[in-house]
């Protein structure tokens, strides 16, 4: 009886865990997404470079600090992919290349919703 109130407890403990880092997460990657969609791609399709590329900066320090949580429960070349993707679109604005830092930016929004689909609670997911 004791070994199964131990389990029971540690599943409790796992779930609880898992459920505070989905709420975590979600908040920050949706902030992340957002300041892509509403601040950085909206300076990069207006051409204001400088703006861009001080709120791009903004939003990959958030991030690099983030990923060191993240690391702990995304897939590491998930994080990876999303790391190459943000070296890619730094270096594109910074040439002010309007079709492709706009494209890499987008292709980092999309990155940062399937890390954090691919953490829910679903059954999807747990199977």
């Amino acid at each position: 009886m004791k070994a199964l109130i131990i389990s029971f407890v540690s599943i409790a403990v796992v779930i609880a865990s898992w459920g505070i880092f989905v709420n975590y997460s979600d908040k920050n990657i949706h902030g992340l997404m957002n300041s892509i969609e509403d601040d950085i791609l909206i300076s990069v399709y207006a051409q204001d470079w400088d703006k861009a590329e001080k709120q791009f900066n903004d939003m990959a320090k958030k991030w690099h600090r983030q990923k060191k949580i993240y690391s702990f429960f995304f897939n590491t070349a998930d994080i990876n992919a999303t790391d190459y993707s943000i070296a890619k679109a730094k270096n594109y604005i910074y040439a002010k290349d309007l079709p492709l830092a706009a494209g890499e930016l987008n292709c980092i929004r999309e990155q940062l919703k399937f890390l954090h689909l691919n953490e829910l609670i679903t059954l999807d997911n747990a199977f």
